[in-house]
């Protein structure tokens, strides 16, 4: 089946060929047509491209690119029956491909969120290590407790869990791209005030302790609700001993 919406240069559009086609009129026609609306010249530039198809006899022929805007304000005047028809599977057509763009988009974004959150979980998994060595030798009992307790700080501080909700498996990739970017900036945040504490030789737990007040801290200012989504308040946070 033909396509009538396609996108070029990331964008959806359609071409006067096809709308000459569809709508019954001569291709030539649907060139004056545009040639002649009444827009601004920035609303003809920004929708309309003009550009050159070969010709069934090898020629080639001037036909117009245009965008959903360009299509509306040109096609707004065609009546009939056919016509009608003919708007209605634009329009179809032009929001399923813009749907299909937003979702690309957005998938996009999460992969370079997630890339960037992992990145980010291995830079802080290697502070923690150093931290649990540092805490054992201070004389810390559970010092290996830190890696899912600090992790556990972070989601419950974003309201992402329940501090004392168990995490589920592959939590992360079911958060969106903005929960795993805040994440991501909360985990450089605890890694940062670890590194910190430990270069000024601070007890273990205060290095804890300030981890957690510089999270949440960050997490004061991002905090947001989202639309018919209840978000878990995160309770008070365990001491390690």
């Amino acid at each position: 089946m033909e396509k009538i919406v396609e996108m070029i240069e990331g964008k959806p559009m359609t071409t006067s060929i096809i709308v000459a086609k569809k709508f019954g009129r001569e291709h030539r026609t649907v060139l004056r047509s545009i040639e002649t609306l009444d827009c601004s010249d920035e609303f003809r530039a920004h929708n309309f491209v003009r550009t050159d198809y070969k010709s069934v006899q090898g020629h080639n022929k001037p036909m117009y690119r245009m965008t959903r805007d360009g299509f509306t304000f040109l096609c707004m005047g065609f009546t009939g029956d056919k016509a009608a028809k003919w708007k209605e599977a634009y329009i179809k057509a032009f929001n399923m491909m813009e749907d299909r763009l937003t979702q690309q988009n957005e998938a996009l974004e999460w992969k370079q969120a997630r890339l960037q959150g992992k990145a980010a979980r291995k830079s802080v998994t290697d502070a923690i290590q150093r931290f649990v060595e540092y805490a054992t030798n201070q004389g810390s009992k559970n010092a290996s407790r830190y890696y899912s307790n600090i992790t556990k700080m972070e989601y419950a501080a974003l309201d992402l869990i329940s501090q004392r909700e168990p995490v589920p498996s592959n939590f992360r990739d079911t958060l969106d791209a903005l929960d795993l970017a805040f994440l991501t900036t909360a985990e450089y945040i605890a890694k940062a005030a670890i590194e910190q504490g430990m270069a000024a030789g601070m007890d273990y737990k205060d290095i804890y302790t300030l981890a957690k007040q510089h999270v949440m801290r960050f997490a004061d200012t991002v905090r947001i609700t989202r639309i018919g989504e209840t978000r878990i308040n995160h309770p008070g946070l365990p001491k390690l001993k």
